[in-house]
């Protein structure tokens, strides 16, 4: 083909690719940070999204990712308010007086969802392991979106969604584990305000114990995960303003259960450490390259502290 129409045919394939994955694409422009580049992003996806959905060219994509159980975006509601080995530590559990706990048999077992951003991509499916290994616990569901958290309900509202799931599973046990994307601009009222601002600061303590009040209302025995140490100095400092706020939160109400991650993934001399021996003495990556998330060790590691909590409170062996 002469090289004009081999151009012409390559722009035709790529604009028929943006239009039928304009959905797909939109909500990648939306997860972003707030900012002019999200801004833009959105702004140049809009009209190709536009058209694919007024001509239902979207049709054969909201197919597929119903066939393979992918759910599109929850919208906010308008309830969304303003060299031996070394120990391993146990993490930190805040919580007031203990809520009234059934007996837990193999034929009536604990039922436990695991939820939250992408800290649970490793942790989580290490926690069902460890909690199903010994007959007595149920993980009803291991869900983690990326980009999601507190601070972004237009991309995913999750008090919503856990709504759905306490109706859905009816789970006794519900672990969470938010902060890996909430340190970045909140909107409210169309508005966006800078981490760390005072409006910022009431608005997602806000958000944190409306959400602990709505679960403890509720009966569930909640264990609210703490941030991990990580290793950018600047973000060390967001992770400490978030877990201040989870601790101070989960004090008010008696059935949630702040669990200190903090320290289960400190070196020796108090500070960030990928490598940390694990039960067997032997010097393990505990952490991936972002120097954030967990491998696959660190969240064994951190299952089984966490499930050692868990376990006590209800009396498992």
């Amino acid at each position: 083909m002469p090289a004009g129409q081999v151009i012409a045919v390559t722009l035709l394939a790529l604009v028929i690719g943006l239009v039928l994955n304009a959905p797909d694409i939109r909500r990648t422009a939306e997860r972003q940070e707030a900012g002019w580049k999200r801004d833009v992003a959105i702004t140049m996806i809009q009209p190709f999204d536009w058209f694919a959905r007024t001509l239902r060219l979207d049709a054969p994509h909201n197919l597929v990712d119903a066939a393979i159980g992918r759910q599109d975006e929850v919208r906010p509601s308008s309830t969304t308010t303003t060299t031996a080995p070394a120990p391993v530590a146990t993490p930190e559990t805040t919580t007031t007086t203990a809520p009234a706990r059934r007996e837990i048999t193999a034929t009536d077992p604990l039922r436990m969802f695991i939820g939250g951003d992408s800290m649970v991509g490793q942790f989580g499916p290490m926690l069902e392991n460890t909690a199903e290994a010994g007959g007595l616990v149920e993980v009803t569901e291991v869900l983690y979106e990326f980009s999601s958290g507190l601070t972004r309900p237009d991309f995913l509202d999750w008090p919503v969604r856990l709504r759905e799931i306490r109706e859905a599973q009816d789970p006794d046990v519900i672990v969470l584990f938010f902060g890996g994307n909430d340190a970045q601009a909140i909107q409210i009222d169309g508005t966006w305000h800078e981490f760390g601002s005072e409006t910022w600061m009431t608005e997602y303590r806000a958000r944190v114990g409306n959400l602990m009040a709505e679960l403890d209302e509720d009966g569930r025995d909640v264990y609210w995960m703490g941030m991990p140490i990580v290793r950018s100095e600047d973000f060390r400092q967001k992770v400490e303003v978030l877990n201040e706020i989870y601790r101070s939160e989960a004090e008010h109400f008696e059935g949630v259960n702040f669990v200190d991650s903090w320290p289960v993934f400190t070196g020796a001399d108090g500070g960030f450490s990928e490598y940390l021996n694990d039960a067997n003495g032997d010097l393990v990556d505990m952490r991936l390259n972002d120097g954030i998330h967990l491998t696959t060790a660190g969240g064994i590691r951190l299952a089984e502290v966490t499930f050692g909590v868990i376990a006590d409170n209800w009396g498992i062996g």
